[in-house]
């Protein structure tokens, strides 16, 4: 192509091909968002693309009779591609499946105008030509381009409509303006009082659009985080009731408020415990990770110094921990000592806390020489096993593969968690 040449291809739609740059740099900004008609989108660009060269190339065409070939190539191009954009516009509107099945129907007029224009060159006068004098008429069938255009913008118009009367006034105010601005750019064509811009006016409605599109899911996807951060907050609080029982609590206060007067030295490490114990329970749940078995031992020391503070209950606590040195998540041990502690020593006895390295995983038990339960009795053993065991099993399940096993009989009970040493 010469200079002159490539002015043409520049200046006869730089508008639509500024607006369309502009689409284009919108998609590859939020490349990341999946909106539903994101590829429809893409489809639209190129579409508009191709029309702006077509036409280019048709401005360019009409400066010589040397090029109609190129002229009648250029205009078949324009008058299929035109409809082609507002139809794809119809489809973005329906993006979940919603009148999926009108499609065959809806594309019709779409294949017409085309079969139409495609068989422009072997219609002599249907369709358009050339007069001596190099000017463009058209046919009869030539209007088939207003009418398919027309169509769709009146289904474009009534869908502004239906979202009316639905009372998304948003999206039905975006869509009457692009149905306004195509309306009376194509009239204005028609009537050959303002021909040339209709390309630039459907160009910036499809800027419009898909600029509402994500204007309205960034707005949802702030709403969503801050919906999810609520349930977080809501979650952790809820964990937080289920850990720190508030009775659990005033009872130690008040244990540790009459040994300050009794033993103040017990007091102290009593005080000590409760802190720990504390302590503990906020970082479980501020705690995304796992946590030494070392620090869970330490944890289950406490809540035994204080749930034990009163020595009238008669229960021994035994630490048999030959492996320290292995990962858990937090507060995973302490629910079944525990449990043990309030409802499997009803009597006094023993309580012991074990952890060995077993070839291939880490092995903790918690066992006690208790009155037991039946596991096949479904009531008594919600009661025995309680929600703070529960959310310890799924932890386990869950963040390392940990699994659980629990006999109970006439013996005792005996809990029974296994560690796999790559997950640990």
């Amino acid at each position: 192509m010469t200079t002159l040449d490539l002015q043409f291809l520049i200046s006869e739609n730089y508008m639509a091909l500024l607006i369309l740059g502009g689409l284009l740099v919108m998609m590859y900004a939020y490349k990341e968002v999946r909106l539903p008609a994101s590829k429809t989108f893409l489809l639209i660009a190129t579409v508009l693309l191709l029309l702006c060269i077509s036409d280019s190339l048709e401005s360019w065409a009409i400066l010589s009779p040397d090029r109609r070939n190129i002229r009648t190539i250029a205009s078949i191009f324009h008058y299929i591609l035109q409809p082609l954009v507002i139809y794809l516009e119809l489809i973005v509107l329906m993006p979940n499946g919603k009148g999926k099945n009108h499609l065959p129907l809806l594309s019709l007029p779409l294949a017409i105008n085309t079969l139409i224009y495609l068989a422009a060159p072997l219609t002599d006068k249907l369709v358009f030509w050339y007069d001596d004098g190099y000017a463009f008429h058209r046919g009869p069938l030539g209007a088939s381009i207003y009418i398919v255009t027309f169509l769709y913008l009146g289904l474009l118009l009534y869908a502004a409509i239906t979202t009316f009367h639905a009372h998304d006034k948003r999206l039905s105010i975006v869509l009457f303006f692009m149905v306004a601005i195509a309306l009376v750019t194509a009239t204005l064509e028609g009537f050959n009082l303002a021909p040339g811009f209709i390309d630039e006016a459907i160009a910036f409605g499809v800027f419009l659009f898909y600029t509402y599109l994500i204007t309205v899911h960034e707005a949802e996807t702030r709403a969503s985080l801050i919906t999810k951060d609520l349930a977080l907050s809501q979650s952790e609080l809820k964990l937080l009731r289920q850990q720190i029982r508030p009775h659990f609590v005033f009872n130690s206060l008040h244990i540790i408020k009459s040994l300050i007067r009794k033993d103040p030295a017990k007091a102290t490490d009593t005080l000590a415990h409760f802190s720990e114990y504390l302590r503990a329970n906020f970082d479980a749940i501020t705690s995304d990770g796992l946590v030494s078995f070392e620090e869970e031992l330490d944890n289950i020391k406490a809540y035994a110094a204080l749930a034990l503070a009163d020595e009238s209950k008669g229960i021994n606590m035994i630490y048999d921990t030959d492996e320290l040195y292995f990962r858990i998540p937090p507060l995973s041990i302490e629910p079944f000592v525990e449990n043990a502690i309030k409802h499997g020593l009803v009597e006094g006895g023993t309580i012991t806390v074990s952890s060995k390295n077993e070839g291939d995983a880490y092995v903790v038990t918690v066992s006690d020489d208790g009155v037991g339960f039946d596991p096949g009795e479904t009531k008594v053993e919600q009661v025995r096993e309680g929600i703070g065991i529960a959310n310890a099993k799924t932890r386990l399940e869950k963040t390392c593969k940990g699994t659980l096993d629990i006999k109970s009989g006439s013996f005792g009970t005996q809990v029974t968690i296994r560690i796999p040493k790559e997950k640990a």
